[in-house]
């Protein structure tokens, strides 16, 4: 839907309110709307925040472009990212381990495109993405207790919450942010 040279994608749900969302990388507009509200009342609620769409899609741009993420993966960088996240993760290890009750067999770093981590709790093994050697420690310690949880709980069912809320009770917020930089 155009509105004022402003593309809209606005998807329709059984929700009593409207919803908008600036999503990144390139600061796509989304509404989520009631099924019966009019096209009319969808471009006013539109008009009316322009301003504050146009402040929040230039920052998600322009977070976009700042963002370690994006940086190009050299040798150097690779190692560099091993040496940080083999620093950090040994610290984290004697801290979580005793608390989590579980050790896992190996811990190993690589790049990878669709998550942070992950957790083969059969072999005791974990993976780590070598791109949270560039973003706060706060994150990689949250993936982390994850995996470790995982040595525990195999899904992320409401065993697996509880055990992260006892262990990092602001591990949702942690995610959330997180996931918001992909």
């Amino acid at each position: 839907m155009d509105i004022e040279g402003l593309e809209v994608t606005v998807t329709r749900k059984t929700v009593k309110n409207m919803y908008l969302r600036i999503k990144p990388p390139d600061g796509r507009i989304e509404i989520t709307a009631p099924q019966k509200l009019s096209r009319a009342a969808i471009a006013r609620f539109v008009r009316s925040r322009r301003d504050w769409i146009e402040s929040q899609r230039r920052s998600v741009v322009n977070a976009e472009e700042r963002s370690p993420l994006k940086q190009p993966w050299s040798e150097e960088r690779k190692r560099e990212a091993k040496r940080i996240l083999n620093e950090r993760i040994s610290r984290m290890l004697l801290y979580w381990v005793p608390i989590v009750g579980k050790i896992p067999t190996d811990i190993s770093l690589r790049r990878m495109s669709t998550r942070w981590g992950s957790c083969t709790p059969a072999t005791g093994r974990i993976r780590i993405n070598l791109e949270l050697a560039f973003l706060p420690e706060a994150y990689l310690e949250y993936v982390l207790v994850h995996e470790l949880t995982h040595l525990w709980e195999r899904g992320h069912g409401v065993g697996f919450q509880r055990r992260m809320t006892q262990y990092l009770p602001e591990w949702k917020r942690l995610r959330r942010e997180l996931n918001q930089l992909v």
